[in-house]
């Protein structure tokens, strides 16, 4: 789940990204807007599939995003997205990320991912070579 407290703490991630917080990222109250926050856990979960993915036979789709905003960000700079792997399924595998600037942690995500055969277009079970690759990006205890 998004609202999962340990998704809160820097430390339980394996896998980080950066992106920079536009001008045009911001709304009138001078934040940081909730539909931005997809767009940076989308650059972290490209990154992952960029890591993983072995050919053109097959591709990651998004099947679920839930998202939960938690404080504001209203600095121009730059944020870091943490992910860490909370789940493997047969077809699919969980992601649990988090934007972070500094310390503060301004939203949290819980990602559904699916391995996709590209020419049936149809689910396709996640090879063994891939699900060892995804248990070493599970959290980090702590």
């Amino acid at each position: 789940m998004a609202n999962e407290p340990r998704l809160l703490s820097r430390a339980i991630y394996r896998l980080w990204a950066q992106d920079r917080i536009r001008f045009g990222d911001t709304d009138r109250l001078g934040h940081v807007n909730n539909a931005k926050y997809a767009t940076y856990f989308e650059t972290a979960r490209v990154e992952l599939m960029q890591q993983v993915l072995t050919g053109p036979e097959s591709y990651f789709v998004l099947a679920r995003i839930s998202i939960d905003f938690r404080a504001e960000i209203r600095e121009l700079t730059s944020v870091d997205i943490g992910t860490a792997i909370t789940g493997i399924g047969r077809t699919s595998f969980t992601t649990g990320q988090a934007v972070f600037q500094g310390e503060l942690c301004a939203a949290t995500a819980e990602g559904v991912v699916v391995l996709i055969d590209a020419a049936t277009r149809r689910p396709i079970p996640l090879p063994e070579a891939l699900r060892q690759h995804l248990a070493e990006l599970a959290p980090i205890a702590g």
